[in-house]
């Protein structure tokens, strides 16, 4: 490791409790070199009153103290926070006095006399373990209360990047507003989650949220699918049927890859965003509808307007205000917020107990350019998760391209998109309801995906 990144894994309080005054000053000037906040404590009461006013991010213990055993500092310190990573030094060696701190929930363990460098390692590996924890623990509670990860109505985009900053705060300013919101982005970026959070900030929150995937929609059935039909309309249209856009009444629209629509769909959008009204197909009558817009694409709209695939006068109508969601590669700084939301939210699905990602596949995953962006990180941990069950994500629960460290930029979205639905279907045990719920999506979109790519639904009894 180099001394600047050593420095900046270091960093985070440390407490070091030991009785040689020698040692702890060494220990000190190591880890304060490397960015370390570092307490010292020569006893289990001193330590005790360190940790009664401040709880660290992790501990280096010697078990041999002057009035007691380090074990004791262990338990409590197990008992005051599951999450404080914890390093037991000590001069014995033998076998049993390390499966003894393991089994009190030591995270490491390291042998005196200290050796710098290999010291600042595993001091590094056990603050990333921290950090990890800290993640989990922190989107745990999310999904638990199903509340805001702040209590004053920011919205639940995950992420502490400037650039992930910058899309929170104009998702903020935008959602009070009736504003059209065109949201642009790569593929798997997340969209449709930010789609949804401004939603629930804006005052149609008590309002429908329907989410419409233009891409998923046959040309010939757009308008009926946004607008409904009467009666008759056409051939198989044995009843009325509301639109999408009728459901959404009240509430928020989500035009999901608008840029798939037709130029007849798209005009009798755009119609009906200037009008405030809507005729369903085969009617006469003019409805009224109340809805706000939010429009996502992955595509060049500007490129589309010139080779006249989309028109101008609607991306006009939708552009009131664009935000721009950066790929997941121009922000890695996200990626562990991502990485433990993700363990937080996949355990229970999946019936694991993993606690983190290993420092190794920790710098393979910052490594690789991630083409399906969010969503194939997803789909890379969910596979993992499956793989480890429990304890930490190593780098052979990757996929190869990942461990061998190559870049998968050429890698079709289809094949990811195909891998992640495998993948579902097999920790659901091929239950299609569960399966599509997980997805997202609804049991007839899936049955298509598993038509389009060949999967046998291996429950379609259980829908």
């Amino acid at each position: 490791m180099t001394a600047s990144g050593a420095s900046a894994a270091c960093k985070g309080h440390i407490l070091v409790v030991d009785d040689d005054p020698g040692l702890c000053s060494a220990i000190e000037e190591i880890l304060s070199t490397n960015g370390a906040n570092v307490r010292t404590a020569y006893s289990l009461a001193e330590a005790r009153g360190i940790l009664a006013k401040r709880v660290p991010d992790l501990v280096l213990l010697d078990l041999t103290l002057p009035d007691g055993s380090g074990f004791e500092l262990l338990d409590e310190i197990r008992a005051i926070d599951e999450i404080i990573s914890v390093i037991v030094m000590t001069g014995l060696s033998d076998v049993e006095t390390v499966v003894e701190s393991m089994r009190r929930g030591a995270d490491n363990f390291v042998p005196k006399p200290v050796e710098p460098a290999l010291f600042v390692k595993i001091v590094a590996r056990g603050l990333q373990e921290h950090r990890n924890r800290q993640h989990v623990e922190t989107y745990r509670d999310i999904i638990a209360t199903r509340r805001a990860s702040a209590p004053d109505g920011m919205p639940r985009i995950i992420g502490s990047s400037r650039a992930i900053a910058q899309v929170r705060e104009q998702a903020v300013r935008v959602a009070p507003t009736d504003a059209s919101v065109l949201l642009r982005g790569e593929s798997g970026t997340g969209k449709g989650m930010l789609a949804r959070e401004i939603h629930r900030l804006s005052k149609r929150a008590a309002g429908p949220f329907v989410d419409v995937n233009c891409a998923s929609i046959q040309p010939q059935l757009a308008e009926s699918e946004i607008f409904g039909h009467e009666r008759g309309a056409f051939t198989g249209a044995h009843a009325r049927k509301p639109g999408l856009l009728e459901v959404a009444n009240g509430g928020t629209l989500f035009l999901d890859e608008v840029a798939d629509l037709d130029l007849q769909a798209q005009a009798k959008v755009l119609k009906a965003l200037e009008d405030r009204t809507f005729r369903r197909v085969g009617g006469v009558r003019q409805l009224p509808v109340d809805v706000r817009i939010i429009a996502a694409t992955h595509r060049n709209l500007e490129e589309m307007i010139d080779e006249g695939t989309f028109r101008r006068d609607l991306f006009y109508r939708l552009n009131v205000f664009p935000i721009l969601i950066p790929p997941l590669r121009e922000r890695l700084e996200d990626l562990d917020d991502f990485t433990g939301y993700f363990i937080a939210t996949l355990n229970p699905l999946t019936g694991s107990s993993v606690t983190g990602v290993s420092a190794q596949a920790r710098d393979l995953l910052l490594r690789y350019s991630w083409p399906g962006n969010v969503r194939e990180l997803r789909n890379v941990l969910e596979r993992a998760i499956i793989l480890a069950g429990r304890g930490q994500i190593t780098a052979r629960h990757l996929p190869r391209n990942l461990a061998d460290g190559r870049d998968a930029v050429l890698r079709p979205l289809a094949d990811i998109e195909r891998e992640h639905i495998v993948n579902v279907l097999r920790s659901t045990g091929g239950n299609i309801k569960r399966a599509a719920s997980i997805l997202g999506i609804s049991r007839s979109t899936l049955y298509e995906k598993l038509k389009r790519y060949n999967i046998p639904a291996a429950r379609s009894g259980s829908a």
